[in-house]
């Protein structure tokens, strides 16, 4: 009976280790397959970021498109409240031209630099990863762990910078 048992351990140790090398060779798979993330989704997405010099925190509530070209390239726009500690919330509206690559696996890393409507700011620095489901209609998003530096930069040449961490749900549009 005790070799039962200990058989049955080897054979799902095995089969763990056969599991999670399969996984990570799926996850080093070097070809560029964007087809999958192809359309227009509709996302909902909340940021923190920290100020670098300060240390005051902004909180940011996102809601917008983004349009995938299935090369490796997206235009985005959201509008969005940013609610400061001990301040009124502001609303203000943003595009972004992006690149983004996808992995055979479905993980994605997207990037680029978001414009105020207004032209009032642009950010720099903005890094995204994230993964869409196998059915190519629900994409989940995340900062960068650990995060990454952005950069703002307003009309007058102002510069600050913070770390960011964000979430966010981007669903296909019909």
């Amino acid at each position: 009976m005790t070799w039962g048992l200990n058989s049955r351990r080897g054979a799902i140790t095995i089969g763990l280790i056969l599991f999670l090398t399969g996984a990570a060779q799926a996850e080093d798979g070097r070809g560029q397959s964007n087809t999958p993330l192809e359309g227009a989704f509709r996302f909902s997405t909340v940021k923190t970021c920290t100020d670098v010099v300060i240390g005051s925190t902004a909180h940011f509530y996102f809601n917008g498109t983004i349009i995938y070209d299935g090369s490796g390239s997206a235009k985005l726009t959201q509008q969005g409240t940013l609610v400061l500690p001990g301040s009124t919330s502001m609303s203000f509206e943003e595009t972004a031209d992006l690149t983004y690559f996808l992995k055979p696996n479905g993980s994605l890393v997207q990037e680029g630099t978001f414009v105020a409507a207004d032209r009032s700011y642009t950010i720099t620095g903005v890094r995204m990863v994230g993964q869409i489901d196998a059915q190519g209609t629900i994409v989940m998003l995340n900062g960068p762990i650990p995060p990454e530096q952005e950069t703002v930069t307003a009309a007058g040449g102002v510069i600050s910078q913070y770390f960011c961490g964000a979430s966010g749900t981007a669903i296909r549009m019909r």
